[in-house]
């Protein structure tokens, strides 16, 4: 017997993807000691050093969110490109302890960061002024986009 799907709502809507999760991963990986690397015993601390002197030097709408479990794509990218900027010599280190392989991966959760965030930012505010139009259920999916969209990219969280 198939059980009743009348009352069920589809779950493509509420399985969404939450890059802004996914995209913290890389930061856990790159941060967790590994057997048999050829990284310096003290990247962890530079690492950790160079990310925050970075942050802090962005301020606290780049430094507030990420002590918060918070990611955006706005204040990862600057933090990212000043890291680049600023301490280049760490990026070696970087691609040896987590890989070229587990980079390309992330990257696509990083670019998927910015799309919610894009999207949240862009197209909130145009399907928001339409959602009184359109029959209730069909008002109720767009509003879980609207908000997994926002929560994907972090921008629940305010200063």
């Amino acid at each position: 017997m198939k059980p009743s799907t009348k009352h069920q709502a589809p779950s493509q809507y509420f399985c969404l993807m939450q890059p802004n999760l996914s995209a913290s991963w890389l930061l856990q990986r790159a941060m967790s000691a590994k057997q048999q690397t050829d990284v310096p015993e003290d990247f962890i601390n530079e690492l950790l050093y160079a990310n925050f002197s970075c942050m802090q030097r962005l301020g606290d709408p780049v430094l507030r969110p990420f002590l918060q479990d918070v990611v955006q794509f706005g204040a990862l990218s600057k933090t990212l490109g000043l890291v680049m900027l600023t301490r280049p010599q760490i990026l070696p280190s970087i691609f040896k302890q987590v890989g070229v392989p587990v980079l390309l991966d992330w990257s696509r959760h990083f670019l998927m960061l910015g799309y919610y965030t894009f999207l949240a930012t862009f197209a909130d505010p145009i399907v928001r002024s339409f959602l009184n139009t359109l029959p209730s259920k069909t008002s109720f999916r767009w509003k879980q986009h609207l908000e997994a969209w926002k929560y994907g990219a972090g921008l629940d969280y305010k200063l």
